[in-house]
């Protein structure tokens, strides 16, 4: 999907949204819907995953030593979709119905997708380190969306080049989408924090091309 594809959706999808922002990523683009969920069903749709998904927290090896990822996490895909990472190899769990439901409320904009990666940070010291997703399986310009539910966290971009900055605060019921080149230029992550933290979970709907 190119840049102005990307651009006429995504305003599709926020129409009715009063409160949003595009955010500089260039030469990508990305939006911010601060209030996706309406109140209060952020916290159901958490605590619901937390029963109906499998989560795990599977160990990588780095520098020769193994060691466990600094998250759970649970990974939902439809049938034949296997997600390639670090060294793993995870085959897609059955789509839960809400999960179902945001999917369809996606591709009603024209954003569709057939998989989605969830992350449970249980606290400040969980974190995902510096990352694009840009793996090849996701093909040349992989749009993605991502809905945080429960504690806000600090997202952080830094260009591949090193030139630039910028983080987000990504509040509860809130959606990023992000176009295929900023997977391209920057890098992200979820830093560690010592503040008391509640509980997040970070859903990011990716697409895997047949």
């Amino acid at each position: 999907m190119d840049e102005a594809a990307f651009q006429a959706r995504a305003e599709a999808l926020a129409a009715n949204v009063a409160d949003q922002e595009w955010v500089d990523l260039s030469p990508g683009s990305a939006l911010l819907v601060p209030d996706w969920l309406r109140p209060g069903e952020d916290l159901a749709l958490m605590q619901s995953l937390f029963t109906r998904l499998s989560w795990e927290q599977p160990s990588i090896r780095m520098f020769g030593r193994s060691h466990p990822i600094p998250r759970r996490h649970a990974f939902v895909a439809d049938p034949g979709i296997t997600y390639r990472w670090s060294g793993l190899a995870q085959v897609g769990q059955p789509w839960p119905v809400e999960l179902f439901r945001i999917r369809q409320r996606l591709a009603k904009a024209g954003f569709c997708f057939n998989s989605v990666l969830a992350n449970h940070y249980r606290g400040g010291e969980d974190s995902m380190g510096w990352h694009a997703d840009d793996e090849r399986e996701l093909g040349d310009h992989p749009v993605i969306a991502t809905l945080s539910l429960g504690e806000p966290r600090r997202l952080s971009f830094k260009r591949r080049s090193g030139e630039g900055r910028l983080a987000l605060s990504l509040g509860k019921g809130s959606l990023l989408l992000t176009s295929g080149a900023v997977q391209h230029h920057w890098l992200h992550q979820v830093a560690k924090s010592r503040r008391q933290l509640g509980e997040r979970v970070s859903l990011t709907f990716r697409m895997f091309p047949s």
